[in-house]
């Protein structure tokens, strides 16, 4: 998010996006930022330790985009996050997510998608977050988890902004499974599922 050069740190745009959403949604810009808002109003933090061309630059690029805008508040600007940028900020939650484990409850979460050519950046993205959440693709267009993922999926489809292209099923039977089932749980479960 930012490197420290001498006394003052570089940003970068997400670094700026980040520290907005930290702080309530909005921000004051530098030179409003002053020790009486510091201490009475702590959701207000210090851009002094950055390069203010950077900030600007950034603050500048974000706006550009849509992500935040600039509002007159008496006699001071601030930059308060839209609706737009709220969303773009919860991708960087997306990084997070990890496989999924537990006790299996004998039922198979399925994932159906059928993404159109054109927006293919969110087909692959949406791939590579279900494989982070540990499930196997079973068919081009159809993964499967043991585990109940159904909230992380309803989160990734959003997020991309894909929720009708996304179909979740729960199954309680699901012809030749044995391969998955060695997959995700060794050669222990094949015999018998719980």
């Amino acid at each position: 998010m930012a490197e420290r050069v001498g006394r003052k740190r570089r940003i970068t745009v997400q670094g700026i996006l980040r520290l907005i959403g930290d702080v309530s949604d909005e921000m004051l810009p530098m030179d409003w930022v002053t020790v009486y808002r510091r201490a009475f109003a702590p959701k207000y933090f210090d851009l002094e330790d950055y390069f203010p061309s950077e900030v600007i630059k950034s603050i500048t690029r974000l706006e550009r985009k849509g992500l935040v805008e600039k509002r007159e508040q008496g006699d001071e600007t601030v930059v308060v996050l839209t609706d737009k940028g709220k969303k773009h900020l919860l991708t960087f939650d997306l990084e997070k997510l990890e496989s999924k484990t537990g006790e299996w409850d004998g039922k198979w979460r399925m994932i159906f998608f059928d993404i159109e050519e054109k927006n293919n950046l969110a087909r692959d993205r949406l791939r590579g977050y279900i494989n982070k959440l540990g499930m196997k693709q079973y068919q081009k267009s159809v993964w499967v988890s043991p585990y109940d993922c159904e909230q992380e999926v309803r989160y990734i489809r959003e997020i991309l902004n894909i929720p009708h292209g996304v179909k979740l099923a729960v199954v309680e039977q699901l012809e030749n499974d044995e391969d998955l089932r060695e997959w995700f749980f060794g050669k222990m479960q094949l015999v018998e599922k719980k």
